[in-house]
């Protein structure tokens, strides 16, 4: 499967200018792009489409331009690029994106975008389920963060009472709007014999995965340093040795033990060592959103749905200050969350306690009574309202609104937005595809 596909166009001024991108953590370089662009230049017969193919770092880079449209448009380029070539059918690879390219570049500038997206069925292929395997060592927080974010568990209760320690390799299933997750929690007390040995064990944990997260704490950072990059090193071997194209991940977790002002020296410490993702987590109230933010992240890189859904809600709230909004899916987990960036994060952790409370009888009125949401105002003009979204098949549940500068008449009519782009996205789009 191609790692990504992408137009852009250039300027003689700016030079290359991405237009659309897709999976959206391609990352197309300008020196690629320019690389591209010259090559196409290069040959001066704009009388005729080009197709041409490249090798750049290792990849194998497909471009078709239309230089006959040059003239009147100046140079529209689609790109893919291959890392692996010898997997292709690389005559039927350039074969559709001719095609797809001159489809694409047929069409008026507005009407690219949905088409391109409701396109790229020809070159990726959906996957119906990833496979995250979570590793790290004994008491770090791996059970408590699977439980609070795949299973609606209260952060503050877990926080105050840790869950008894994992044994062996769990594996569960969940449901993430679009995607099917197979998630491997592993225990922290028998790490060692998991990365030092090649056992049955660790064919299992490591065989067909799709990211593996590595979760490490802070005190563990401040006094085993050392251990943690050995078991880094380790992990990376194993997925060396074993083939697969894994997406490795790292955490530091219970960053609310790290002075604020010192956390980016943290990360470039570790940053010497590993050039991957690092997400900064915690269940701590101030600080849970960071945990949400990064698996929304994780997950978005494969949930169309996620990354969709993601940019309705933050179209929404981009110019409401104060306010927060977030959905959950059929077990009451946070799957998507969007909020302005003077949102008081203090009560993020109190919202959701009082909303976990409250939704079994919410969801009772609305069985009961066909209710359509329900308001709630605090004293100190923080305006609530939960929504419910009615679309269970797609493992949505409820829609909430938070906000300390809306109204709730105000705070209504944007719930009503919301719900409807959403709407549209399910019933519009899915079934344009």
């Amino acid at each position: 499967m191609p790692e990504g596909i992408a137009v852009f166009i250039w300027d003689q001024k700016i030079g290359s200018i991405l237009d659309l991108k897709y999976p959206e953590r391609f990352d197309i370089s300008n020196s690629l792009t320019q690389k591209i662009y010259m090559s196409h230049a290069f040959n001066e017969d704009f009388n005729k489409e080009e197709l041409l193919e490249v090798t750049f770092n290792n990849q194998t880079i497909i471009s078709y331009c239309d230089k006959n449209r040059v003239a009147q448009v100046g140079y529209e380029v689609i790109v893919i690029v291959i890392e692996d070539i010898e997997k292709e059918n690389i005559y039927k690879l350039k074969q559709d994106l001719l095609d797809f390219g001159k489809a694409l570049f047929s069409k008026h500038r507005e009407e690219r975008k949905r088409f391109f997206y409701d396109n790229m069925d020809k070159f990726f292929q959906k996957r119906t389920a990833q496979k995250i395997l979570l590793l790290g060592r004994a008491g770090t927080g791996k059970s408590t963060i699977k439980e609070i974010i795949f299973e609606g568990k209260d952060p503050r209760k877990l926080l105050y009472n840790p869950l008894e320690p994992t044994r062996g390799i769990t594996p569960s299933v969940y449901s993430w709007l679009d995607a099917k997750l197979g998630l491997f929690d592993t225990s922290g007390q028998e790490i060692e014999d998991l990365l030092n040995d090649e056992t049955m064990e660790q064919t299992l944990a490591f065989e067909n995965t799709d990211i593996v997260i590595y979760l490490f704490d802070v005190s563990l950072w401040n006094s085993q340093k050392k251990m943690i990059f050995t078991d880094i090193e380790k992990i990376r071997n194993i997925i060396k040795n074993q083939n697969n194209k894994v997406e490795f991940i790292l955490f530091l977790h219970k960053i609310d033990l790290i002075e604020e002002n010192k956390r980016d020296n943290v990360l470039q410490e570790i940053k010497k060592d590993f050039n991957g993702l690092i997400y900064f987590t915690s269940i701590y109230p101030k600080l849970i959103y960071n945990l949400y933010n990064a698996f929304y992240s994780i997950i978005s890189n494969f949930s169309e749905d996620s990354f969709e859904i993601k940019k309705i809600l933050d179209e929404s709230f981009i110019n409401t200050p104060k306010s927060m909004c977030y959905i959950t899916n059929n077990n009451n987990s946070i799957i998507i969350q969007s909020m302005s960036r003077d949102f008081n994060t203090i009560l993020i952790n109190h919202i959701h306690k009082m909303i976990a409370q409250i939704t079994q009888s919410f969801e009772n009125m609305v069985l009961n009574d066909n209710i359509a949401h329900l308001i709630i105002s605090s004293s100190k003009s923080i305006n609530t309202i939960l929504n419910y979204l009615n679309l269970q098949k797609f493992s949505i549940k409820n829609l909430i609104l938070i906000s300390e500068s809306m109204d709730v008449n105000k705070l209504i009519i944007l719930m009503g937005k919301i719900r409807r782009k959403i709407n549209d996205y399910y019933y519009l789009r899915k079934k344009s595809k």
